[in-house]
């Protein structure tokens, strides 16, 4: 086709498509906005580059890391290691356990009143010692002993230093302190002091059916005794168990001899068994206990039945009674006691109170 509208050989006519009148606005509208997104995203990019270099240049410190997800449960892990940890250590049950070989490092290094425990709180003493190096201080500042048929009320301000020499040896020094004894003469003084050591055979074996048991000896010496409370030169032996029973309870009992002076001056021997049922009560850190004794306590605490020996034979002593332990920390423990006398030679009350603390 020519210009006056001929159509010519082989020529296509060159015709530009039509466009809507609606889709020319829409493309103008489009490239507008396009424009507007460009501008606003410009200006989201020079905020952020203004406040990008506001944080660089200021002196404030940068702002924590995100906290790790897990981090409170490895927290919470850790916590519950550690406790478990303390409560294998801890209580009368665990004390075989902790002179196993994977535990005796641990059972050394940190003092744990709890762990053997403080001997002066019953009647019965442990078959259990102290670690190597470690030590305790033991006290019973309140100590009466009310009277009976051939000795007064007395009142005992007791203490047993405790020494572990090594991990199955331990050295002991026990006093009834300052004391006072009443009758129809009244006398204050200072009770003798009591050279002690006990011995672990062996640790308990439950599944035999064997008690753990130590061996224990003191001499009683009339070295810085008031004449009023000394009775000679006395030795003591005992055989001390432990063996765990079902239900938790933990029976400990001793077997042994002690000598003792008559009002004559005549040195007589006696057989002396001491013992005690003890259970944890809430918790690990109490514990409440019954207990007696027949003939002798465990040391040298009790006063001194003074009759002639051909008008009663041998007088015999005998007290039932019962108490707690309360472990405050693993440095300090508190115990009391409260018992009665079952013979007429026997003290009619007898009351403890006292601590222990580790080191």
């Amino acid at each position: 086709m020519t210009g006056n509208g001929v159509v010519t050989k082989n020529q296509m006519p060159s015709v530009e498509p039509a466009t809507p009148q609606g889709e020319r606005a829409n493309s103008s509208t489009s490239t507008v906005a396009d424009s507007t997104a460009v501008n606003s995203n410009e200006q989201f990019r020079a905020f952020g580059r203004r406040r990008a270099a506001e944080l660089l240049d200021s002196t404030s410190p940068p702002p924590p890391p995100a906290a790790n997800a897990q981090q409170p449960f490895l927290d919470y892990g850790r916590e519950q290691g550690e406790d478990a940890e303390g409560e294998f250590f801890k209580g009368r049950y665990n004390r075989s356990r902790a002179r196993l070989p994977e535990n005796i490092e641990k059972w050394r290094t940190e003092p744990d009143v709890d762990n053997p425990g403080p001997d002066l709180a019953n009647f019965p003493n442990s078959a259990f010692t102290l670690p190597q190096g470690r030590a305790y201080i033991e006290m019973s500042p309140v100590a009466f002993y009310g009277s009976a048929l051939g000795s007064p009320a007395q009142y005992n301000a007791e203490f047993l230093l405790r020494y572990g020499l090594t991990d199955d040896i331990e050295l002991r020094l026990f006093s009834n302190g300052p004391s006072w004894a009443g009758g129809s003469e009244p006398t204050w003084g200072f009770s003798p002091i009591a050279f002690d050591t006990k011995i672990q055979l062996w640790t308990e074996k439950p599944a035999y059916f064997l008690p753990a048991a130590g061996f224990e000896a003191y001499l009683q010496t009339e070295w810085l005794g008031n004449k009023a409370f000394n009775s000679g030169t006395q030795p003591s032996f005992t055989f001390n168990f432990d063996q765990s029973l079902p239900w938790g309870v933990d029976f400990e009992y001793n077997l042994g001899a002690t000598r003792f002076q008559d009002n004559a001056g005549d040195n007589i021997w006696k057989f002396g068994f001491q013992w005690a049922f003890q259970r944890d009560l809430f918790n690990k850190d109490f514990a409440a206990f019954i207990h007696g004794y027949y003939n002798a306590a465990s040391l040298p605490r009790l006063p001194n039945v003074q009759l002639p020996y051909e008008a009663y034979k041998t007088p015999t002593q005998n007290a039932v009674g019962g108490g707690f332990i309360w472990t405050a920390s693993k440095r300090l423990a508190l115990y009391g006691q409260v018992s009665g006398g079952t013979t007429k030679f026997t003290p009619s009350v007898i009351g403890l109170f006292g601590f222990a603390v580790s080191f």
